[in-house]
């Protein structure tokens, strides 16, 4: 079957009707057709109808068909690109009619294998490759960037390893552009050592910004965040100026790190440099970002006032961390307030002030917000907003409601809503009902360590101590690994991270040293350590031990030895403060005169005179 009758769209007969036949006027002359150019065919397919309506693309093709011009390969390539446009959701078409092109080239392929991507179909675009080498189509410079984005993208490391040797055989190996696709491919895929080599085997002026773009937004997808600052200085020692997308993903990694110089440092930069910079919307609101999670909520407030140009992911970014601070009343403040500067919240907006109330307990407001979704706002609300919800009654002790609110939702609850429930069974000792969510959770998210650890802490705190062992042992026949806690403190711009158990540091005699002493200056004070939360049934002289050299405390003790007195001490630590941590770094701040601020994997806490922001309520 050829492509004029494959694709030729249904015409509309033409009735006859019964009539009297006339003679034309003498004087008339016989009208004469433009035959349209490939020009005029391109232009149309290159119009907002083409790109807005598939009446109208159908119509565009059957004038290619007929006028011969689908032979051409670049309007049948534009035809196709058309077609695949992701808003159609008509992938299958457009390969239908990609089997129809008579002897498709390089250019034809290379638009499907970029409409595969575009459509979300990585595998298919590697397939078509396939296919293209099959057909001696042969590949062009432009096949590869598509290609080994896709492969990163369906996570194919073998695949994207022979693609790399078919762009050395043939040649392309010195293109920046595809090299710089290689390594971004890498990444996608997570083999980050094989993104390394290609990285360094480029010649030096082969780096340009884009290639060191590529390999800092790789390391901070990836998760390596000190490596991607690592780049970054390697980068300005080379004195290739950094341009905004790279400085964007440099503060997302000093966001993570709580890396406040390095945060700094990107922010004079870019008042250094404003003629080439603009501090549009997104640099505005990654600056603002990394300001919030390092501790300096001030400062956010500072950039979010000075922004010239806001978006509604900008109000968002300030709400969130308005939200992470336990600023409740400020962030449905500013909810209202971006509304009547005529920006209308989204279910992100939603998700920032939800949370803000379940870290304050306002739940009545929370309900209110929740209710007005879609009642005020025509927003349906998603499994995350349910959750938000479910935290928030459970945080607040109202865990009959919240676990009805989980029964009763419209839509099936995900994981993070039955451990927002669970985590509030731990808060409020409910071991019932947390055994009931915790032994669920564990058959929902069977390789999660942390749903293992919640669950035993709930036993333990009950001194239910065969059920902890059992958990444990599950865990071990499970092979699921418990996820360390880890603090970073950043001094001097260096970012020094602690493991408990862990004495790499170079410090780590004196570490030690300083927090013995620190100790004992609290058990002076009264400091009792809160053993309730250590997972083993050991004698309580060795719960207390455990509990002494958690990574946070650790942290603290080399900020006590490496800044001036009264300095304040920030900290970030990858999971939740226990209770223990938390009484004593209020005693700390108190004793020794210190405000400390630690971001934890649920909120900020800046501790001052034996206080914490939180109220105790996290």
């Amino acid at each position: 079957m050829n492509a004029a009758t494959t694709y030729s769209p249904p015409y509309h007969r033409r009735h006859h009707q019964h009539h009297h036949f006339q003679l034309p006027p003498p004087q008339s002359q016989p009208s004469i057709v433009s035959i349209p150019t490939q020009k005029s065919i391109l232009d149309l397919l290159n119009s907002k109808p083409a790109t807005s309506s598939l009446q109208s693309l159908a119509q565009i093709h059957a004038l290619a068909l007929k006028t011969g011009h689908f032979h051409d390969h670049f309007v049948s390539g534009t035809l196709l690109k058309c077609y695949a446009n992701p808003r159609f959701h008509n992938l299958d078409s457009a390969i239908q009619l990609f089997r129809n092109v008579p002897s498709p080239n390089v250019f034809v392929h290379n638009v499907l294998i970029k409409a595969c991507l575009d459509n979300g179909e990585p595998l298919q675009a590697v397939w078509l490759y396939y296919e293209l080498m099959m057909n001696d189509a042969k590949p062009n410079k432009f096949t590869y960037p598509t290609l080994l984005k896709a492969c990163g993208d369906g996570g194919i490391v073998a695949e994207g390893k022979q693609v790399h040797c078919h762009v050395v055989k043939l040649g392309f190996a010195g293109d920046g552009h595809v090299k710089n696709a290689m390594i971004d491919g890498y990444f996608r895929c997570g083999d980050v050592g094989s993104a390394e080599e290609v990285f360094d085997e480029m010649e030096m002026p082969d780096r340009d910004e884009i290639s060191w773009s590529v390999v800092i937004d790789g390391y901070i997808k990836s998760g390596f965040y000190k490596e991607a600052l690592e780049v970054f200085n390697t980068m300005q020692s080379e004195r290739i100026r950094p341009g905004k997308f790279v400085l964007t993903s440099v503060l997302a990694a000093c966001a993570h790190l709580g890396a406040l110089d390095h945060g700094r440092w990107v922010h004079a930069y870019v008042r250094r440099k404003k003629k080439s910079i603009v501090m549009d919307a997104v640099l505005g609101t990654a600056l603002l970002d990394m300001y919030a999670k390092c501790g300096r909520l001030d400062m956010a407030w500072e950039v979010f006032e000075s922004m010239k140009e806001k978006e509604v992911f900008s109000w968002n970014a300030m709400i969130k961390g308005l939200a992470m601070h336990g600023r409740a009343d400020d962030a449905v403040e500013l909810f209202f307030e971006m509304q009547r500067r005529k920006f209308r919240p989204n279910g992100i907006t939603f998700i920032g002030v939800l949370n803000a109330c379940a870290h304050s307990g306002a739940v009545e407001q929370a309900l209110k917000l929740f209710d007005s979704m879609e009642n005020v706002y025509n927003i349906e609300p998603e499994v995350e907003h349910y959750g938000c919800l479910v935290d928030c009654l459970g945080r607040s002790g109202r865990l009959e409601e919240a676990e009805e609110l989980v029964n009763s939702m419209p839509i099936e609850p995900n994981p993070a809503v039955y451990g927002s429930l669970l985590g509030a069974c731990r808060i409020h000792g409910n071991a019932e009902l947390g055994e009931r969510i915790g032994r669920l959770l564990l058959e929902l998210e069977p390789n999660n360590s942390g749903r293992y650890a919640l669950l035993s802490n709930i036993y333990a705190k009950a001194e239910r101590w065969d059920d902890v062992a059992e958990v444990r042992k599950l865990m071990k026949e499970r092979g699921v690994k418990t996820n360390p806690g880890s603090s970073m403190i950043e001094l001097g711009g260096c970012v020094h991270e602690f493991k408990m158990g862990e004495g790499c540091h170079p410090k780590m005699k004196e570490i030690y040293s300083t927090l013995k002493v620190m100790i004992e200056r609290l058990e002076m004070e009264g400091y009792v350590p809160n053993t309730s939360q250590v997972l083993f049934n050991i004698e309580e002289e060795e719960k207390e031990t455990a509990l002494q050299y958690h990574s946070e405390k650790l942290a603290i003790a080399f900020g006590f030895i490496s800044t001036k007195p009264g300095e304040t001490i920030r900290v970030v630590k990858n999971l939740r403060v226990c209770d223990d941590c938390h009484s004593a770094i209020k005693l700390i701040s108190r004793v020794y005169g210190r405000e400390i601020v630690l971001r934890d994997r649920v909120r900020y806490h800046h501790f001052r005179d034996g206080t914490c922001s939180c109220k105790d309520f996290w």
